[in-house]
């Protein structure tokens, strides 16, 4: 981001001096300075979503707040307009990176329509399954002649038994 390279120029000089009413950043502020804008980039080179938001809410290092308390704790003897012209460059940095982040925000998945179907006592009732009950069914075997029912064409004389079997109706072998 250019941004963060004309940002770095000016913590890198100090931004401004003597004559100007005010004292440069101190060495030790400025060097803490470029160190956060140089893990922002590192950050932004990332490119998840993720890492661009711990710039702002990382519970180890967050960058923005980081860097308020920096320029919070500039001596006093600091250029007024140092510090001011710091606090805008930032500012405008966060802007920039939110807007970044804005950017690589993955798109919300919709969500699942509520249902919205009423209750009623007799669904929420507890039903006890059932079984259907079947009957078993016998399976029928196919017969041999040898086990075929003898026909019933006769009137108990005797006289209508099948041939050969020995009942009376006739001649015995």
């Amino acid at each position: 981001m250019l941004a963060l390279a004309v940002l770095a120029c000016g913590v890198a000089a100090g931004c401004g001096g003597d004559d100007e009413g005010g004292a440069r950043i101190p060495a030790a502020q400025a060097e803490a300075l470029l160190h956060q804008l140089d893990v922002v980039q590192e950050r932004l080179d990332q490119g998840s979503y993720g890492a661009c938001k711990d710039i702002f809410e990382s519970p180890d290092s967050p960058n923005e707040p980081a860097v308020r308390t920096i320029i919070d704790e500039l001596p006093g003897k600091v250029d007024p307009d140092v510090r001011s012209a710091l606090e805008q460059s930032f500012d405008h940095l966060w802007e920039l990176v939110q807007q970044e982040c804005d950017d690589r925000k993955p798109a919300a998945q919709p969500e699942e329509p509520a249902d919205t179907t009423p209750t009623t006592p007799a669904d929420t009732t507890p039903t006890t399954p059932t079984t259907p009950t079947t009957t078993p069914t016998t399976p029928t075997t196919p017969t041999t002649p040898d086990q075929a029912p003898l026909p019933n064409d006769g009137d108990g004389t005797g006289g209508g038994a099948v041939p050969g079997t020995n009942n009376g109706g006739g001649a015995s072998p």
